[in-house]
């Protein structure tokens, strides 16, 4: 995957239609945290990385399309 953490963040917050303070719930981590992930800061601790990616792959898995064959 060659997607960052910002991007993949956005993306469940677009398909959730989150709020910043709901992905933080979800993700058991602060609301700026969240904002500075969002805005390009990808520093964060591994827990919240591993949280993000896990929460991306349960809610958009099936986001991007299979390129045809």
């Amino acid at each position: 995957m060659d997607k960052n953490i910002s991007t993949l963040l956005r993306e469940i917050k677009a398909k959730q239609e989150w709020s910043q303070v709901r992905l933080a719930a979800e993700l058991g981590t602060t609301q700026p945290t969240v904002n500075r992930i969002l805005n390009g800061q990808d520093d964060c601790k591994i827990s919240t990385f591993k949280a993000i990616c896990a929460l991306h792959e349960a809610c958009c898995a099936g986001l991007t399309e299979p390129t045809p064959t």
